[in-house]
């Protein structure tokens, strides 16, 4: 068993003091949201604050500056700048996970140049291309024409975290899943995100053409999801042992969690000065079917919240144990975290049916909350019935009948 040199002291006054810090600025975030819908993007005083504070080193090792937070906490700090802005939370979340990615699947080296410095590099990333044509040159490869979909946060990003094919001399794949890390300047982004949900992550489509990428910025992501990491130096340190897959689908839990959060927030601030039109109720709040709608959701957000932190435990106490998670609970996490997102939009609903015809209004926060949770269910690693039959394949004894695991 390996012996974690990060104490829990101080992970625990990190988690406090991003805690502090993301309450801080939801308020700010709930001023802008408008402001999101409309420039379909973070406004960059957001992300400097953000920056600011720290919340996008949440997974960078503290030997760089980092915060270095165990998965628990994690989702916590995401949770509390979703109830600000899904958004806002969703580009944090898939920009600290990118950075945790970069820093198990590469080299010191390579570390040192994006996260040794002040300012420390923001990573985004897709993992599978859309296309991607690829050769071995000396010294690294050539990515002739490649694009990807989705790359959330590519307009605050320093670098990019993009899944290729590597080949041989020959141009015969040796690795279907490699990944290649690409400076900014070197890719470009389409301005394709438009969308009803989370309209501010530039979720855009990204390409290059004709770049080297030299062989100490490449990497497998394939071992990646076996648990093989390049991060030896980091490899008594449990954060950096955790298992690929689990990590990829637990940060996603955070941001459903934070919009759930705010709409029963929002719900109960209404709820004193509200009636039930055509009913005898004056009052919503003495109503007996307010008082299940409220019982319920609120259920079902407990309900997601233990899902998710059982998942961030198993993950965490896996990595603390020094073995790699067991495909088996590999599987159930990613069942976990979708459940977490589809019982999130399953209150958010209950609460926005309660909120009557005002709550489609544009300027509602439910309305907008109801719409940015739509993104968290139909993300490819958070489908329910994926997941659910994966999860049941495992337990029955079949073999796993999706790559990421």
């Amino acid at each position: 068993m390996s012996v974690d040199t990060i104490g829990t002291v101080d992970s625990a006054v990190a988690y406090e003091n991003m805690m502090k810090k993301a309450k801080e600025l939801v308020p700010k975030l709930r001023e802008r949201s408008q402001e999101v819908q409309q420039t379909r993007r973070i406004s960059q005083e957001t992300i400097d604050e953000l920056e600011a504070a720290g919340l996008f080193h949440l997974t960078i090792p503290k030997e760089y500056g980092g915060q270095q937070l165990d998965f628990r906490h994690y989702v916590d700090v995401i949770a509390e700048i979703g109830r600000g802005c899904g958004s806002t939370s969703w580009v944090l979340t898939l920009t600290n996970v990118c950075n945790w990615f970069t820093s198990v699947l590469f080299t010191e080296e390579v570390h040192r140049v994006l996260f040794e410095p002040e300012k420390k590099a923001r990573v985004c990333g897709v993992l599978d291309p859309r296309k991607a044509s690829v050769k071995r040159v000396e010294g690294g490869f050539l990515i002739e024409d490649a694009l990807w979909g989705f790359a959330s946060g590519s307009w605050h990003a320093d670098y990019f975290f993009l899944g290729i094919p590597l080949v041989d001399e020959k141009g015969e794949i040796i690795d279907p899943a490699g990944v290649a890390l690409i400076p900014k300047s070197e890719v470009q982004i389409k301005d394709d995100w438009f969308t009803v949900s989370m309209r501010g992550t530039g979720s855009n489509t990204v390409t290059v053409q004709n770049i080297f990428v030299p062989d100490e910025r490449i990497s497998s992501l394939g071992k990646g999801i076996e648990g093989i990491y390049k991060s030896e130096h980091l490899s008594d340190q449990s954060l950096y042992r955790s298992a690929f897959i689990p990590v990829s689908a637990i940060i996603m839990t955070g941001p459903a969690l934070g919009l759930a959060k705010a709409a029963m927030e929002h719900f109960m601030e209404k709820l004193p000065n509200r009636r039930i039109t055509y009913t005898p109720y004056d009052k919503q709040a003495e109503a007996p079917v307010t008082h299940l709608q409220v019982a319920e959701a609120s259920m079902k957000i407990d309900t997601a919240l233990l899902h998710a932190y059982r998942a961030a435990e198993d993950i965490d106490n896996w990595a603390k144990s020094g073995e790699y998670m067991e495909i088996e609970n590999r599987a159930r996490v990613r069942m976990d975290c979708a459940l977490v997102v589809r019982t999130c939009q399953e209150a958010i609903e209950i609460l926005m049916t309660a909120g009557g015809g005002s709550a489609v209004s544009e300027n509602n926060p439910l309305n907008l909350i109801a719409t940015d949770i739509r993104a968290s269910n139909v993300h490819a690693v958070m489908t329910l019935t994926t997941n659910l039959e994966l999860y049941g394949r495992i337990l029955c004894g079949q073999g796993p009948n999706v790559p990421l695991v």
